[in-house]
């Protein structure tokens, strides 16, 4: 249990895999069939950072420890698919229940942190990528992608409920303790594309779960999609990461200035990324012809539709 506990993150990624495919199959009716594969994305990347974690745990890989720990974590996964067992949640109690969970896993992520993080972490952790997931989160019901009714926690003068926002700063805590503590050394640019790989496996296959159950819903708009969910979504996903997690390792890793100072630039910083991630969002939809999102964009910052 302590190696559970001291690599939580890791384990939670494969744990939310493993919630959205019973969900997918067990609890939506009728079952998400078409989607629940993608199920398979956050195992493969706990698996390959479980092996990175007990290396560096161990001083070396241990390969009986290995394959114990990952026929356990892939066995569970194809549980699911065994048994028929039906148990369908109403729409608003699943919301309910995605709501507090995603409260309760930030709440353990604050806990986890204090095994690791260093005092100023916490600002660049809990504050300054907090208000980064906030903007994001509101930025996209402003813009009229989609809306988030229904909740019970919400923030006066903010449209997206304390669920959805706290979301993104727990799936970057997971990103960065894997970088911080599971893998090897990379380059900010490297280490920006891997934030964005793993935040984007643990997002594939909770999208078609809360689309269905309607825990927020899409502007009628967005007619190209996968897997019932809007393109806009996977492309906002990694151009939302990769920018910020890229730009974030950057200015820490910079030895020029102090840890203070480095917050500040970096906040200073955040407005120009968010710029950049936008462009790459426009550039991506009109590479695969997606009007509908074009459209949203252009009736909230007057931007041209591509051809």
């Amino acid at each position: 249990m302590r190696f559970v506990w001291q690599y939580f993150p890791v384990f939670l990624i494969w744990l939310i895999g493993l919630s959205m495919l019973n969900t997918s199959l067990h609890s939506v009716v009728p079952p998400l069939e078409q989607s629940a594969w993608l199920a398979i994305f956050p195992l493969v990347t706990s698996l390959v950072l479980l092996g990175f974690a007990q290396e560096r745990q161990q001083g070396g890989f241990r390969v009986r420890g290995y394959l114990l720990w990952a026929a356990v974590m892939s066995v569970s996964y194809i549980i699911p698919f065994l048994h028929g067992t039906s148990l369908p949640i109403g729409v608003e109690t699943h919301r309910h229940i995605y709501e507090a969970s995603a409260v309760i896993e930030f709440l353990v992520l604050v806990l986890h942190g204090r095994t690791w993080l260093k005092r100023w972490d916490w600002a660049w952790v809990f504050g300054v990528t907090l208000v980064f997931g906030m903007i994001l989160e509101n930025g996209g019901i402003a813009m009229g992608f989609f809306r988030e009714d229904g909740y019970l926690l919400y923030v006066s003068g903010l449209m997206a409920p304390v669920a959805t926002m706290l979301g993104w700063t727990s799936v970057l805590y997971c990103c960065f303790f894997a970088v911080e503590r599971v893998l090897p050394e990379m380059s900010p640019l490297l280490e920006g594309l891997v934030c964005a790989g793993i935040g984007l496996t643990m997002d594939l296959p909770f999208e078609p779960v809360a689309t269905r159950l309607s825990w927020w819903v899409w502007n009628d708009a967005l007619t190209v999609s996968v897997w019932g969910v809007p393109v806009i979504n996977f492309v906002a996903w990694f151009w939302a990461l990769f920018p910020y997690a890229g730009c974030y390792y950057g200015v820490r890793r910079w030895t020029g200035m102090g840890e203070g100072k480095r917050i500040a630039l970096f906040s200073v910083l955040v407005p120009m990324i968010l710029v950049v991630e936008l462009a790459g969002v426009q550039v991506s939809l009109v590479a695969l012809g997606d009007r509908g999102a074009l459209e949203v964009l252009q009736s909230f910052f007057s931007l041209p539709v591509g051809s």
